[in-house]
């Protein structure tokens, strides 16, 4: 068979960079002193990257991070920020997802919350699960307007559906008490689909008095909290520390 029939049959099989791998990696010479079955290896392996590669650039799109894409090799850990590198190990591997091990991030305003969250949601995304950050306020904004067009049921499924769900700032405004009932369902709901990473100023002895309903907030404590992996930052604003550090660098 000619070249070009493989080539166009690879492509209508929705294998074009293979296709594309077997076309240049002949005109380069590649195939010369390697056996059939290691060449076709290559070729496999040349597609099965660039669909990865593909459908993690989709989880990225998706998942809200800021447009610095926070990964955790460039976390600084320390004492002083109340962690250390062993501290975020377990996050590397896909145990704590797939046993729904919620993770509750505390600390005060600037400490890096959200970069960790989001620096711990972009290894799930390359662990392949599907990951979305919200900020607590949007989160009803989003629920109401659902629930305004009567899409509320698909909007709680679509929520439900991301494996590794980032609820940002926590409990920074307050909420009605039917807003707080939506909270406890989609907690209550996701408790066996996948884990809750969740950033707050408050720690978990505030919380109750944040929320409007006594009972609705010992239920919704008592889910997160329960299987909650805590981690408490301390320390100067990582903000300010950038600024000083630029100044110097400015002033040397």
């Amino acid at each position: 068979m000619h070249l070009e029939a493989t080539l166009c049959q690879m492509r209508s099989l929705h294998l074009s960079t293979m296709a594309d791998s077997l076309q240049s990696r002949i005109s380069r010479g590649d195939h010369h002193g390697v056996s059939p079955e290691d060449f076709l290896a290559i070729l496999i392996q040349d597609e099965y990257s660039a669909r990865e590669s593909r459908k993690l650039n989709r989880l990225i799109a998706t998942a809200n991070f800021k447009p610095e894409c926070a990964c955790i090799e460039n976390v600084i850990s320390s004492a002083a920020r109340g962690f250390q590198k062993k501290d975020v190990l377990p996050f590397t591997n896909s145990t704590w997802v797939q046993q729904a091990h919620n993770i509750v991030i505390c600390g005060a305003c600037g400490t890096g919350k959200t970069y960790l969250a989001e620096a711990i949601g972009l290894q799930a995304c390359k662990m392949g699960f599907s990951t979305r950050k919200i900020r607590y306020k949007n989160l009803f904004e989003e629920i109401n307007a659902a629930r305004g067009t009567g899409l509320y049921l698909k909007c709680l499924q679509r929520l439900q559906k991301t494996r590794v769900l980032i609820l940002d700032d926590f409990l920074m405004c307050e909420v009605t008490s039917q807003e707080a009932s939506y909270l406890f369902e989609i907690i209550e709901e996701r408790s066996q689909l996948g884990p809750l990473i969740v950033t707050t100023q408050y720690p978990l002895g505030q919380w109750h008095k944040r929320l409007p309903d006594p009972t609705i907030a010992d239920a919704i404590c008592d889910r997160l909290a329960h299987t909650a992996i805590t981690i408490n930052l301390r320390g100067e604003s990582m903000r300010k520390t950038k600024r000083d550090s630029s100044s110097t660098d400015i002033d040397k």
